[in-house]
């Protein structure tokens, strides 16, 4: 009890002090409030928003990465893009998630938005705004604290996120921005084969036995659509030495226009962890289901 109490409080502290750098926190988000020892229950909390950091791209622009935490334990809590959940500027509002599960309840870096040199001012936001269970949390982004400044460099053992593709002499992609599969269709309750190409690209010292030939997992997610159960099957491989052909089934129980994403990281090394902020690679692609 008293570690869900502990990481509630963790949400608090670095949500809450996020949101007042554009003002004061909304009122009801600051009611959200609790006996130090009483325990947190498993439905009826909120899903508070997280800027992960900021990356500095070789062209001149950033790169804000976002993740999120399902304070819950038993809700999965589904947001569609709209007045509960939405990103200011305009312009980049709709790449963020509507479905937050309870596994992970925590998820880093699920997407990312880059924007023009300019923002290099520090004045610039870009902002995630969620209202769920009655509580609004406003997350602020922009190039500021050098402390939350992430970089696409090898980790201390030589981890970098694995490259990932859809085709196997496809484009590739890395990083929490990823790739773009081709759009596909599907029927309700009828599977879609899935199919990924993962590559291991760490560069490891020769004499680190430890490391060498990390396995790579890849884990499926729903990442928007209707608010109805999206069945992996599987929903995690391993690829044992971190390179080769992963195939998934997706099976979809309504109608509806989704965006599923793979997550593809190396976390058996011993210098990546979600923690981290390092190292993993994002896949999206979406589908379109019909009756």
């Amino acid at each position: 009890m008293r570690s869900l109490h502990i990481a509630a409080a963790m949400v608090a502290a670095q949500v809450a002090p996020v949101a007042l750098v554009g003002g004061p926190a909304p009122v009801h988000a600051q009611q959200v409030q609790r006996l130090p020892l009483a325990p947190i229950p498993p439905k009826g909390e909120p899903v508070a928003p997280f800027f992960e950091g900021w990356y500095r791209n070789d062209d001149g622009t950033f790169t804000f990465s976002f993740g999120y935490f399902n304070l819950n334990t038993r809700e999965v809590i589904e947001i569609p893009i709209g007045p509960d959940n939405f990103i200011e500027p305009a312009e980049f509002d709709g790449v963020q998630p509507t479905h937050f599960p309870v596994r992970p309840r925590r998820d880093r870096g699920v997407f990312s938005v880059t924007v023009p040199a300019s923002y290099g001012d520090g004045e610039q936001r870009v902002v995630w705004t969620i209202t769920s269970n009655g509580v609004t949390y406003p997350v602020p982004a922009r190039v500021f604290a050098p402390a939350l400044q992430l970089d696409y460099g090898p980790r201390a053992m030589g981890s970098i996120p694995p490259l990932v593709r859809f085709d196997p002499e496809g484009e590739a992609g890395q990083h929490v921005q990823g790739v773009w599969g081709e759009p596909r269709t599907a029927r309700v309750g009828e599977p879609l084969t899935l199919h990924l190409w993962t590559e291991e690209v760490s560069v490891r010292d020769p004499e680190d036995l430890v490391n060498q030939a990390v396995d790579v997992e890849v884990s499926w997610f729903k990442h928007q659509g209707p608010a109805a159960p999206v069945e992996f099957e599987p929903w995690q491989i391993t690829v044992e030495g971190g390179t080769g052909e992963t195939m998934t089934a997706a099976t979809f129980s309504e109608p509806g226009e989704y965006v599923l994403r793979a997550r593809v990281d190396n976390w058996d090394a011993n210098d990546s962890a979600g923690g981290d902020q390092c190292c993993w690679s994002n896949a999206y692609v979406r589908v379109t289901v019909t009756p």
